[in-house]
């Protein structure tokens, strides 16, 4: 009974690690026109945002507004041919404050939304907003804790119920009792996968679809790649239930679509070749299915039918080994097309989540050696206990899976709010978000303790690992008394840098304080 518990704790506990995590927007904004906190002669004739994936073509939405809430124009945001892009026609204004606000769905189906303001003909006083203020994907805990709940229930009844469907065919039942019985027990898991599916749907599209309006929402439904998977994933699982494991040809086929379905709603849909990723995860999604499914059955019939069980671990051996070699092998592949560079993996809780799920897959083909040379041996009580590790194991995995399906696997480029103290005279330092190209910044020291003035403040940034004559220098202007200001830093290029900010006051005393800051590229 010990043994049984095993599993579940372990997936307990590292829930209760990981429920914290916020979900992320998947789509990474780019590209800004106007760019935030920007200060403009003239209103522009358009504005338009660019991400750093494909976006859903249906469901968006571009405004911008003026300083008394109201909207500039009543005109539709257009979507650009690579649904990267989207942009708005706006007619000409008036000196003051705008506030541009968008929201949008990624291909993948994770909702992004935000708001920045830019000037035209006035300066912008205040602090430099964080425009990830504005996201509203997931930030609630309890709807995180929801949705990696049933996101892990979900993906594990799918394996478990695919790799049984397909299974069945293989294994050498002794008696007709035997089949019976796998058959009943395969009902069970098809009936949680049902539900896990159905609250799988109603808890993204509560997030996803929030706030939009009936035509929205029935337009993303049958439009976009995520609503399409929700309705054939179902009609599939309906269809599934009366006429699985009747029939070898359905079932193959029936197996696959399901599979294919489901990579529709993920990150393999926002990639540049969509079609080699989703290839990509449907091969690891079915070799995971093959894997677990399989093992799930060693343990449960291991006590009593192992007739039928020793029977068939030869083959599974075999096909397991291959299955894991696959995981491994799309895996890397997949991972490599998401991600900008592999050695962003170390800066977002999706990559150590995907580390941690690389050293378990490791610790299984480790426990599958194990397995077989126990097989060979015959020693019947070592393979309960490895096939017990090998299910734990495979727990583990699947609920990390679970985890970052929605997590972000691309790190996000913030603003910087920096303060420091150095004799008793403070540094606060804030800036726009710090990315690739241009963004605003605005230093502001306190007056010093002695009674003198600030006479001069400067930065600099200089690249982490490059000599001084690579260093740029940020245009500071003196804003009043106690700021200084650009809207022209620029970061040419991506990567590690120093940011220094120096301050002399009118005795010529000199305070200089650095940080180090990472810049990502999307």
């Amino acid at each position: 009974m010990m043994n049984k518990k095993v599993p579940l704790l372990l997936c307990f506990l590292l829930l209760l690690v990981f429920h914290p995590l916020k979900t992320s927007a998947h789509a990474v904004l780019l590209k800004a026109t106007p760019e935030e906190q920007s200060e403009l002669k003239e209103m522009p004739d358009e504005v338009s945002l660019t991400f750093n994936e494909r976006l859903d073509g249906e469901v968006f939405d571009l405004k911008v507004r003026d300083d008394t809430g109201e909207v500039i124009t009543k005109k539709k945001a257009v979507i650009s041919e690579d649904h990267k892009t989207i942009s708005l026609d706006v007619p000409d204004q008036p000196k003051g404050i705008y506030t541009l606000s968008y929201s949008i769905i990624s291909a993948d189906g994770h909702p992004v939304k935000g708001t920045y303001i830019f000037s035209v003909g006035e300066k912008i006083a205040g602090p430099v907003p964080d425009r990830n203020d504005g996201f509203q994907q997931g930030s609630d805990a309890i709807y995180n804790v929801l949705l990696s709940i049933v996101q892990v229930c979900y993906y594990l009844f799918l394996l478990l119920s695919v790799g049984w469907v397909l299974w069945k065919w293989f294994i050498p039942f002794q008696t007709k009792e035997n089949e019976e019985i796998y058959g009943q027990k395969h009902k069970g898991i098809y009936l949680n996968y049902m539900v896990f599916l159905v609250l799988s749907i109603v808890v993204q599209a509560m997030n996803v679809l929030n706030g939009s309006s009936a035509s929205q929402i029935g337009t993303f439904i049958f439009s976009s790649a995520t609503g399409l998977s929700w309705i054939i994933s179902l009609f599939l699982a309906l269809i599934g239930y009366f006429l699985v494991s009747k029939h070898k040809g359905f079932d193959f086929v029936w197996a696959g679509l399901v599979l294919l379905v489901s990579t529709l709603n993920g990150h393999a849909v926002a990639t540049n070749i969509p079609y080699y990723t989703v290839m990509l995860d449907f091969i690891h999604l079915i070799t995971a299915a093959l894997w677990a499914g399989g093992i799930v059955y060693l343990l449960l019939f291991f006590k009593k039918h192992r007739e039928d069980v020793l029977l068939f671990m030869p083959r599974f051996s075999k096909i397991a080994l291959f299955s894991l070699l696959l995981l491994i092998i799309t895996g890397i592949l997949y991972t490599l097309m998401i991600v900008p560079n592999i050695s962003v993996i170390f800066h977002t809780t999706w990559g150590i989540l995907l580390l941690v799920k690389v050293g378990l897959v490791c610790i299984v083909l480790i426990i599958g050696a194990l397995v077989r040379n126990a097989l060979k041996k015959n020693e019947q009580t070592n393979l309960k206990k490895l096939l017990t590790v090998d299910v734990t194991l495979m727990a583990l995995i699947v609920l990390i899976v679970g985890i970052i399906t929605h997590l972000n696997p691309i790190p996000q480029n913030k603003p910087l709010l920096w303060k420091e103290e150095q004799q008793g005279m403070y540094i606060v330092t804030k800036t726009s978000t710090l990315q690739q190209g241009n963004f605003a910044m605005v230093v502001s020291p306190s007056q010093p303790k002695d009674g003198s003035s600030i006479q001069m403040v400067t930065a600099t940034l200089t690249p982490k690992g490059k000599g001084k004559e690579e260093s740029i220098e940020i245009p500071l202007e003196k804003e009043d008394s106690s700021s200084y200001k650009t809207s022209k830093a620029v970061l040419p290029y991506a990567g590690e840098w120093d940011l220094s900010v120096r301050v002399v006051t009118t005795e010529l005393d000199e305070f200089i304080i650095h940080k180090n800051i990472q810049v990502f590229d999307h």
